[in-house]
């Protein structure tokens, strides 16, 4: 199991991540202990987008509230 300091987990995270998808255990701990464990989950493949799209509402210049 390879654990890493928290300052080299943000500075390498891409090749963190593909350890974890290869199968390698990774742990990143912060400097008071706690911890966060990297596990890869079962690819699922979908023909729909992986988030949803919204309109951000155009803004209203006259000084009036608008809506949320």
């Amino acid at each position: 199991m390879a654990t890493y300091d928290l300052p080299y987990g943000k500075e390498h995270l891409e090749e963190l991540f593909e350890e974890a998808r290869t199968g390698e255990d990774v742990i990143i701990v912060r400097f008071d202990g706690r911890s966060c464990q990297l596990l890869p989950l079962a690819d699922v493949k979908s023909e729909a987008p992986l988030a949803e799209e919204f309109k951000i509402p155009d803004l209203d210049l006259t000084g009036s509230v608008v809506p949320a």
